[in-house]
């Protein structure tokens, strides 16, 4: 059975509310749940260890959420004739896809500086997925910021950050939302 442009159309509403939806929970829930969490350590190689596997699991799914938000709203986009829900739409592809872009440059030199901190007091990760935690960790930037900063500044650092792309990615996902609801009463 072929898939017809109106399959497709079917199956980026739900992509892309869903996928939006769950990375914007996601990296808030990051930040208003787990850092607490971590913060709350019986000491700085837990508190570490634990970052790190968040840090590394959210890295994980960021890539491919990204992707579909992109991909999920910018076919919308791209179906709709009606311009000022292509309007939404592209803006949602941009807000909902900006997460990661975010995570790798204004969030990079605490990215940084928490590896660089976690390998040395909790050792060298041997978990799945090395990426995240080299990345930037050789930059100057995350050198002077790890230098700086105590793991838990660095940690509250890393949560506010979170904090700010959270609400970007929900800014999104409501303007996507509100494109899918209301695009056949939208004036062209």
């Amino acid at each position: 059975m072929a898939w017809s442009p109106t399959d497709l159309v079917s199956v980026a509403k739900v992509t892309g509310i869903a996928s939006s939806g769950i990375f914007a929970g996601y990296t808030w829930a990051l930040s208003d749940a787990a850092v607490p969490a971590i913060l709350a350590a019986k000491d700085e190689v837990t508190m570490a260890k634990q970052w790190r596997i968040q840090y590394v699991r959210g890295f994980i799914l960021a890539v491919p959420a990204t992707i579909i938000n992109i991909f999920s709203w910018g076919l919308l986009a791209y179906a709709t004739k009606n311009s000022s829900a292509r309007q939404l739409y592209v803006t949602a592809a941009i807000t909902t896809g900006s997460g990661t872009v975010f995570a790798w440059t204004a969030l990079r030199h605490i990215n940084g500086a928490l590896s660089i901190r976690s390998a040395k007091i909790a050792g060298p990760w041997t978990g799945f997925g090395s990426l995240p935690l080299t990345y930037s960790a050789k930059e100057k930037r995350s050198i002077d910021t790890e230098n700086k900063y105590s793991t838990a500044e660095l940690m509250v650092m890393w949560k506010n950050y979170n904090l700010a792309r959270s609400v970007v990615l929900l800014v999104g996902t409501l303007i996507g939302a509100y494109a899918l609801a209301f695009a056949n009463s939208l004036t062209e």
